[in-house]
């Protein structure tokens, strides 16, 4: 990759890092993020950038964290220290989410010319898909909603299924669900059989810890 072109990649990123202040978001370089940090959650705009022969391939993700699902959940999950606080609740990319594949809604960057025209796309984009996201999923409701109204469902907001089920399996128990059982069976079933049950034992161990989180609040 050329100098010219991480230049220019480097110029679009300075000129969204502006616009995108304005509306509390911050810029995380190393990431490639873009973060609005609340009390109970966190709103994350991503452009993950990949190389093309002709410059970059912009592809937009958004995702929201709400801090009390993500300390259940990594009470638990294995994750490094490290890697903790910057997994979302629920998010995928644009493409994903709003018709079938990451690449279906993305961004080439390849001249500078591309620069000011691209960061308008992307602020449309921002705009008119990522604030209304962000607005809908910052309720730990709206999340059981979207994971466990129809947990046999494939959803682009949860794709990996190890993580929507541990997901699901914690909405449920924070919202007090009425089938949280029959929940359990289900993505137990689910992760039996994805992965080579690879992820099974360590859904069991969230399982148990919500167990005891129902003791500790009764």
């Amino acid at each position: 990759m050329s100098v010219d072109s991480s230049a220019r990649k480097a110029k679009l990123f300075e000129s969204l890092r502006s616009r995108l202040d304005d509306e509390g978001f911050a810029y995380r370089k190393q990431k490639g993020w873009f973060l609005r940090r609340g009390a109970d959650s966190t709103d994350f705009f991503q452009l993950v950038c990949l190389k093309s022969p002709g410059g970059w391939r912009i592809q937009p993700n958004v995702a929201v964290r709400i801090e009390r699902v993500e300390e259940i959940f990594h009470r638990t999950s294995g994750f490094e220290a490290r890697y903790q606080k910057g997994t979302p609740t629920i998010g995928g990319s644009v493409g994903a989410i709003t018709r079938t594949h990451n690449s279906d809604v993305e961004f080439r960057l390849e001249s500078d010319s591309d620069v000011v025209s691209v960061a308008e796309e992307i602020l449309t984009l921002f705009r008119s898909i990522g604030l209304p996201y962000f607005e809908r999923f910052h309720s730990i409701t709206a999340v059981d909603h979207e994971l466990n109204d129809d947990p046999t469902r494939r959803t682009p907001h949860r794709a990996a299924p190890w993580l929507r089920c541990s997901t699901g399996l914690i909405v449920a128990k924070l919202i007090n669900r009425p089938n949280y059982h029959a929940l359990l069976d289900i993505y137990t079933q689910v992760l039996s059989r994805s992965d080579g049950g690879f992820y099974l034992s360590r859904f069991q161990a969230l399982q148990q810890d919500l167990e005891a989180l129902k003791e500790s609040m009764a």
